[in-house]
């Protein structure tokens, strides 16, 4: 991406000269809980109606939190874990739910209007590509829904649900700018040819943004050399909606998104760029609905194209070395529900999904002859069905569902074209052919609820999740932490049983009160193992791992949650998350190098999170503030002593203050501050990277 555009730089505000009028407040506890809701279930339900933990984003409050990323909203949930430690600055976020590693995306299924977005290669999730602008709502399903998904949803789902244009015309344009010489605008369009109430016509929307940063030093003190530089970005996107209603019961609607980045990580030696990452990416959808003689049918084709490139450049002992990786992730698919009601009280969904996740991917290295090349292809094949039933005057309601997955891995390889020295290390590994490979998953689900009213509830819940092997691990050999790793193309899919009990209640018509607690045990976890080699990387001599299914887990966990409305335009809400996550049993291969786990706690897994705030909406001021304390963690996973970056045991305790105040001018104007980590608190990643801290930007915003 070579140019970026900005439309304005936005202006700081005084806090005090904010405002906002008090019709604009929303009930909290009556969005959370008549809200409809799909994901859960792929049918509609109230949230109170779905036998299983469920938190939504809404609208009031996708417009108060202090947010510059998608994944930014979910931060205050409860049982949620963000991973994102630069924060714009990140070229790649996690999150995960449920005691799942925090650094493992593929754990937790993310949909955009319904579409997965998980990559086949390794999971990941770009979470920097949409804009925040054009989402209306995120529904987050915690617990294994792979009954329904199948593979990365044994955390649980989330999906993003953009905006519907619902007036003839209508738009927002925003202008920002802040800390680190940070200038950025975004822009959300939309019409539609008929007035929404006729609930018929053609309907578009176009939304894109553009952002650019000076940066910072990332690098803690200790590690700052005569190559250290800013850690620097620029992004783009854009998107276009079309779509066309039939009529109330008919729809089809497509959607086209590009995204292109640059994010500089903090080394340069040679290069004009230095070190950097770049996701270019296309995302395309179609999507049909109807309503056919009472049986709803949702249809949807697919295709993702993520083109990863990073540019490495590195001094070592007067050597100098520079390369390029060049990877092309594809995933695309057919995704098929049918739903049917069959009688008043018994509700019958089933379904198919066809996938396809491919990556080709190289090393291209300039400092000598070498090209490390890596590809594999697979394709899932699943079917489900799921049936509801309501009993006893609808206070009963119970939930049955099972789904097959098989999926099978081809054309694999790993080569090195014209071999140097520089990789003859590498030579040995080299399989120009990777023989196929199949899997298979059944994944059942079992829900039982008891209503007491329409605002009180308990349930219990059965379920059963898995994450599919990703094909990095299946067909990359390269260089990890640590050491360096080889291809498996054997690796089966790792499973997870949960059982949960939860209840919801509203002692009085302001107050909301929830919680969950939940037990789970996972089999056949994937984690890398000595093969009992070592290898020469020319620098240092290594162990040699592979990854493979060997590992038993256990996790519990608590979560608890309270909103109250104080008055009609002041809300506030505090939540609290326990966790346990240990590994119950590891198999070791060589005693001689790998360590035994079991016992040790999972990385990157706060035992303790609690996340508190309010907010406040009147005709002077629209403020709101979050507050998030985030447990230690443990670093690696022998719970050991990190002898080579934080020098620690575990990540360090901290807590972040999060504020937003904005005010509207003139009916088609508004003003607002986002300040995130008002404290300046820091905090690190595993390789001892600073986060930014107190990061300040201010906004003017056009309304029409």
């Amino acid at each position: 991406m070579n140019k970026i555009f900005f439309l304005a730089v936005g202006l700081l505000f005084s806090i005090s000269q904010f405002a906002q009028k008090a019709d604009t407040a929303t009930n909290i506890k009556n969005l959370k809980l008549d809200e409809v809701v799909i994901s859960a279930t792929k049918t509609e339900n109230r949230i109170l109606d779905v036998p299983s933990r469920i938190s939504i984003v809404t609208p009031m409050q996708l417009r108060s939190i202090p947010v510059h990323t998608v994944d930014d909203y979910l931060a205050y949930l409860p049982g949620v874990n963000i991973n994102r430690p630069f924060g714009i600055f990140s070229g790649k976020a996690t999150v995960s739910m449920r005691g799942l590693s925090g650094l493992e995306q593929a754990r937790t299924l993310v949909l955009i209007d319904g579409i997965p977005v998980n990559k086949t290669d390794g999971g990941s999730v770009n979470w920097n590509l949409i804009n925040t602008d054009n989402v209306e709502r995120i529904e987050v399903t915690k617990g294994p829904g792979s009954s329904l998904y199948g593979g990365n949803a044994m955390g649980g789902i989330i999906n993003v649900i953009t905006k519907k244009p619902v007036e003839k015309l209508s738009g927002k344009l925003t202008f920002e700018g802040g800390t680190y010489n940070t200038y950025g605008s975004r822009l959300s369009l939309s019409g539609r040819m008929k007035a929404y109430t006729e609930q018929k016509g053609f309907y578009w929307n176009l939304n894109g943004f553009a952002r650019q940063s000076d940066g910072y030093i990332s690098q803690s003190k200790p590690d700052i050399t005569q190559y250290t530089v800013k850690s620097g970005m620029k992004e783009g996107s854009g998107g276009v909606k079309l779509g066309y209603d039939f009529n109330a019961n008919q729809n089809v609607e497509f959607d086209l998104r590009y995204y292109d980045d640059m994010r500089e990580t903090g080394e340069k030696v040679y290069q004009t760029d230095g070190n950097y990452t770049q996701y270019e990416t296309y995302q395309t959808r179609a999507t049909y609905k109807a309503n056919v003689n009472g049986t709803r049918i949702n249809a949807s084709i697919f295709y993702i194209q993520e083109n990863y490139k990073k540019q490495n450049e590195y001094m070592k002992d007067a050597s100098y070395t520079l390369y390029d990786v060049d990877s092309k992730r594809k995933d695309m698919g057919l995704l098929f529900t049918a739903s049917h009601d069959l009688g008043k009280y018994n509700n019958v969904t089933a379904g198919f999904d066809l996938k396809q996740g491919s990556v080709d991917a190289s090393d291209v290295y300039y400092t000598s002859t070498d090209k490390v090349n890596n590809a594999g292809k697979m394709n899932f094949y699943a079917a489900f069905a799921q049936d509801e039933i309501k009993l006893w005057k609808e206070k009963v309601k119970i939930i049955a569902g099972l789904r097959y997955d098989y999926a099978s891995f081809f054309d694999g390889k790993f080569d090195i074209e014209n071999p140097s020295v520089a990789m003859s290390y590498m030579t040995i590994y080299q399989i120009p052919s990777i023989e196929t490979a199949d899997w298979s998953a059944l994944s059942p689900k079992l829900s039982l609820q008891y209503e007491f009213n329409k605002q009180t509830r308990t349930y219990l819940s059965f379920s059963q999740g898995f994450r599919p092997s990703v094909l990095d691990d299946m067909c990359r050999s390269g260089k990890i932490k640590g050491g360096f790793k080889v291809a498996n193309p054997k690796l089966k899919p790792e499973f997870i049983t949960n059982y949960e009990w939860g209840m919801d209640a509203s002692p009085w018509e302001k107050l909301h009160v929830a919680a969950s607690v939940y037990y789970s045990t996972g089999k056949d976890f994937m984690y890398y193992v000595s093969t009992g080699k070592s290898i020469d990387l020319g620098y240092s001599v290594s162990p040699v791992y592979e990854c493979k299914n060997i590992s038993k887990v256990e996790i519990y966990g608590a979560e608890a949650e309270v909103n109250y409305d104080l008055t009609q335009g002041l809300s506030i809400f505090a939540n609290y998350t326990y966790t346990h996550s240990k590994i119950k049993k590891f198999t070791v291969t060589d005693p001689e190098v790998d360590a035994d786990l079991t016992g040790k706690y999972l990385t990157n897994v706060a035992p303790n999170l609690f996340t508190a705030g309010f907010n406040w909406n009147n005709r002077m001021v629209n403020v709101s503030a979050f507050y998030r304390f985030t447990d230690q963690m443990w670093i690696n996973d022998s719970n050991g002593y990190d002898d080579k970056y934080l020098l620690s045991y575990k990540y360090p305790s901290y807590s972040t203050i999060d504020v937003k105040v904005s005010k509207i001018l003139f009916k088609h104007y508004s003003i607002g501050v986002n300040i995130q980590n008002l404290t300046d608190q820091k905090y690190y990643d595993s390789k001892a990277y600073v986060c930014p801290g107190r990061f300040i930007t201010g906004e003017l915003a056009i309304h029409f």
